[in-house]
């Protein structure tokens, strides 16, 4: 298949959008025209946001999705959109409004990505950072604390602190994602998950999940995963996975 559509990259809390950099490089060699634009307030790189984190202060929810919801529209084709974590949510809320061709949306309910327990507001907006323990909690639990480590310095950002101090969040957007997703005018949808705590996280986001459900074309669960599963040592495998539910999309 040659005539592939174009496909955006949504990154979640506490990531850097260039930790889709594998991704973009793999999904480039199958013939897709990918790019993972970081969140508006982001520096070009990992560092550059550390260093400047100032420019995420006073930048909402609605600031990222519009600026998504542009890049979606810029393109000729329709977009299949690909999102991790809160990226997943943004992926789905935008689905009609962008007349996404497909979205594929990994661990959309991963609840704890929105705030991990010891992590704490500031006041205000300003950007938040994780510690390398709180980046493990979030991400790296089910790795070794040393590949956690690794992925901690090599993609870890701070993020605004409305992902603190909004906690009902990841629901609002799951129940608003639900209810586009039945619009006609998006494609087919992919939900993957993880594994790992999937119960548990079921019970805390459970209208959530099930709004994602009742509309999603399809569903895969990696056990043994955690939500690191798009950057950690296996990334590939899910990688894979989803270009093959795309080629069977005729996406």
């Amino acid at each position: 298949m040659t005539d592939r559509h174009p496909v955006v990259f949504i990154h979640g809390l506490w990531l850097h959008a260039s930790s889709w950099d594998p991704w973009v490089q793999l999904f480039a060699g199958y013939g897709y025209a990918a790019v993972a634009p970081a969140w508006p307030g982001d520096g070009p790189t990992v560092q550059a946001t550390r260093e400047g984190h100032g420019a995420l202060s006073g930048r909402g929810i609605s600031e990222v999705i519009e600026h998504h919801a542009q890049i979606a529209r810029s393109f000729i084709a329709r977009p299949v959109l690909i999102g991790h974590g809160l990226g997943g949510l943004l992926a789905l809320t935008l689905a009609a409004e962008t007349h996404a061709a497909g979205v594929i949306a990994i661990e959309a309910l991963q609840g704890a990505a929105m705030a991990p327990p010891t992590a704490e507001p500031t006041g205000g907006f300003g950007p938040v950072a994780l510690s390398r323990h709180e980046f493990r909690v979030v991400y790296g639990s089910a790795l070794s604390r040393e590949e956690s480590d690794q992925l901690y310095e090599r993609w870890a950002i701070p993020a605004p602190e409305w992902a603190l101090d909004q906690p009902g969040l990841p629901d609002s957007l799951a129940a608003r994602s639900g209810a586009r997703m039945t619009n006609s005018s998006r494609g087919p949808t992919l939900l993957v998950a993880s594994g790992e705590n999937r119960s548990q996280r079921a019970a805390q986001h459970a209208s959530g999940e099930r709004s994602l459900l009742a509309a999603a074309s399809d569903v895969v669960v990696f056990h043994g995963r955690g939500a690191s599963l798009v950057i950690d040592n296996g990334w590939r495998q899910v990688a894979e996975s989803c270009l093959s539910w795309l080629d069977a999309q005729e996406l």
